[in-house]
């Protein structure tokens, strides 16, 4: 067997199978926060903080850590070149505006991240999940780093079909139910008898000077899910507090 002649037909092959894994599209997303409170919800909440790995995800936006939020409909400005090799559009190829626009005129929902692009979609196995982030930044007072309303991955993939793979944390401020506060010292406490240095309080008598005192917290909820899509179609994801409108469209000679 000529072993020279054999070498570039096994590059050739693979080639075609890298090409065969590997198909560019067009995707336009539209996310949308329903205004609805979390203590509105049946739903459990997270006792503990949720965590979505983003570190090897591929970064589509700028993360400012001064910003206090990103605009709806993304621009050059916003997207980040250095992270990725997609090619961002500009609002003129945006077919889900009017959508936008009739969700923003609603009271029920505001749209927080309108944007189009081109990219590269290969199998499940090799593809890297997007960094997605959008809504306001909850954290920014506390200079305790991003906390974003709305933030995660969001991993397009094809396996015969196309599929969206998406975790996202959906975080909201909560304040909560007024407490009362025991003050550290205990002056206006009815003492009933004091013996060796032990008090013996009247529990039966409200001291004066308990007091409310409200606490701000961040709850987070966890929107976790995968769908098959065809492309050319509108699909819709739903969540109690959030709404993924997304088109995945054929790119013909890329």
């Amino acid at each position: 067997m000529n072993y020279k002649l054999l070498l570039p037909i096994i590059l050739l092959c693979s080639t075609f199978s890298i090409s065969a894994e590997e198909r560019w599209f067009e995707v336009e997303l539209l996310l949308v926060q329903r205004n609805t409170g979390l203590d509105k919800l049946n739903e459990k909440l997270s006792s503990d903080a949720l965590f979505v790995n983003t570190e090897n995800s591929i970064s589509m936006l700028k993360e400012d850590p001064a910003g206090t939020s990103n605009p709806v409909v993304i621009t050059a400005q916003e997207f980040d070149n250095n992270g990725n090799n997609f090619k961002l559009l500009d609002s003129s190829h945006l077919q889900l505006t009017e959508q936008r626009k009739k969700l923003a005129a609603h009271a029920a929902f505001t749209p927080v991240l309108h944007m189009a692009w081109q990219m590269p979609v290969t199998s499940g196995n090799i593809a890297r999940p997007i960094h997605l982030f959008a809504g306001n930044n909850l954290a920014i007072t506390s200079q305790s780093g991003n906390k974003w309303a709305i933030d995660g991955n969001f991993k397009i993939y094809l396996d015969h079909y196309l599929f969206i793979d998406s975790q996202l944390i959906v975080r909201q401020k909560i304040i909560q139910a007024p407490i009362k506060v025991q003050p550290a010292r205990h002056d206006n406490l009815n003492v009933i008898e004091s013996q060796n240095g032990v008090e013996i309080i009247d529990l039966n008598t409200e001291p004066a000077n308990f007091e409310n005192k409200q606490r701000v917290v961040i709850e987070e909820m966890l929107f976790d899910q995968n769908r098959r899509l065809r492309s050319e179609e509108i699909h819709y994801l739903d969540h109690p507090l959030v709404g993924i409108i997304v088109q995945i469209r054929k790119i013909a000679d890329k």
